[in-house]
């Protein structure tokens, strides 16, 4: 277990390329992907403090890179909503309890379906389980 998972990320010094996080290579190399202005660094910074992410995103229009950083930031806003909204107890209670009625729906569909002798693919899940390598 010599081996680490930090190893992977190194920044390969003989092309001066930064990898991906799927371990490819490519897109920015020296100084092509480093920031032009310091304008695109601080719009970068501020795409990921949340409710400051939408300033890049509609400010920066010519600068793709800040706008990169901005629409990841907006995405990262969203889902910590989400997570805010179920740190409230009655709003996760009442998501939870709505999924856990959809899933006995679907498994009474799937049980009338089975007794009709149908291949019927059930919203959601069924494209879910045609994906999955089971």
């Amino acid at each position: 277990m010599s081996e680490s998972f930090f190893d992977n990320e190194a920044e390969d010094k003989s092309t001066g390329e930064i990898p991906n996080l799927d371990g490819t290579t490519g897109g920015r190399s020296g100084e092509e992907g480093a920031f032009k202005t310091d304008e695109g660094r601080l719009a970068a910074i501020m795409a990921y403090i949340p409710f400051l992410c939408f300033i890049p995103l509609l400010n920066m229009k010519h600068n793709e890179e800040a706008r990169f950083h901005a629409r990841q930031g907006v995405m990262l806003f969203l889902i910590e909503l989400l997570a805010l909204l179920f740190l409230v107890d009655r709003i996760a209670n009442f998501v939870f309890t709505a999924v856990l009625i959809v899933a006995v729906a679907f498994a009474i569909a799937g049980i009338y379906f089975a007794l009709q002798g149908k291949n019927y693919r059930l919203p959601i899940v069924g494209d879910l389980a045609e994906k999955s390598k089971l």
